[in-house]
């Protein structure tokens, strides 16, 4: 079984959410979602300690480890990728990132960021030169992390919940650990995926991009640090689309060891292909 990615760039590319191919298609595709404007709405449950919380660990310039499980519809097909990997911080939010995911059939992918520069490991669709281990992918915006990513440590993301309708109640426990839900739903106007994970943006400049909703649960613990979160992103089914029903990713992603302190460099040169 393969996954197929809608595509934010405008050529076909080896995209993940978690790591799959990806194929352009023009009610879906989406060029960089615009700047997230978003002005935070009063709603029970602030999500403003989990916010300073998560800005504290920028500020010490440690880390997190991670694991997800993902899957996504799209065009029919329906797949599932596993991955596992770790955020290292610096001031101003993630600057680092390793990342492991597989899919069903076997096929693995390695992500390496280090500040804007990204290096890949594909076992499928990328046969390396004797001798490299690794593919250059230079300064790629697809293939690093941005504030407009959907997920549970990212401000962008969190400013965005906070100014929509959400809730908060009783979150049992996680791993061990007594957590508070937060919980709600956002709608915006532009989704599209990169190697990081789905993109959201609150504007279509161009009108043509297709937008959707986003169904999320964040479970923090007594310090407001992220241990769980999950996420149902469905994009808006376009007309010529509609005997193969609505396109959704279902995340679900588990936070680990809060300020850790580890190492993500450049892989050595010489082990490194060239784009």
């Amino acid at each position: 079984m393969r996954l197929l990615h809608r595509l934010a760039a405008p050529a076909a590319a080896v995209l993940v959410s978690a790591a799959l191919i990806t194929v352009p298609h023009p009610a879906h595709a989406a060029a960089a979602p615009s700047v997230i404007t978003v002005r935070p709405a009063a709603a029970p449950g602030s999500l403003d300690p989990v916010i300073a919380a998560i800005k504290r660990q920028f500020a010490g310039k440690s880390g997190v480890r991670f694991t997800a499980k993902a899957v996504e519809r799209t065009y029919g097909f329906i797949g599932t990728v596993i991955s596992s990997g770790a955020y290292r911080f610096s001031a101003s939010g993630v600057y680092a990132s390793d990342v492991m995911s597989r899919d069903e059939d076997g096929w693995r992918f390695r992500l390496r960021n280090v500040g804007r520069v990204s290096y890949v490991q594909d076992s499928r669709y990328d046969s390396l030169p004797k001798g490299k281990k690794w593919r250059l992918q230079g300064d790629a915006p697809n293939f690093r992390w941005n504030n407009d990513l959907v997920d549970g440590i990212n401000l962008g993301f969190l400013a965005l919940a906070a100014s929509q309708s959400h809730s908060v109640a009783d979150g049992g426990t996680v791993e061990g650990t007594p957590c508070t839900l937060h919980k709600g739903m956002a709608t915006v106007a532009v989704l599209s995926t990169t190697q990081p994970g789905v993109r959201f943006g609150m504007k279509d400049e161009d009108d043509t991009w297709a937008g959707g909703t986003i169904s999320w649960r964040l479970w923090t613990g007594p310090d407001h640090l992220p241990r769980r979160f999950n996420a149902v992103i469905t994009w808006d089914k376009p007309p010529d689309e509609k005997d193969i029903g609505f396109d959704y990713v279902k995340l679900n992603k588990i936070y680990r060891h809060w300020g850790s302190d580890f190492t993500i460099t450049h892989p050595p040169k010489a082990l490194v292909a060239p784009e």
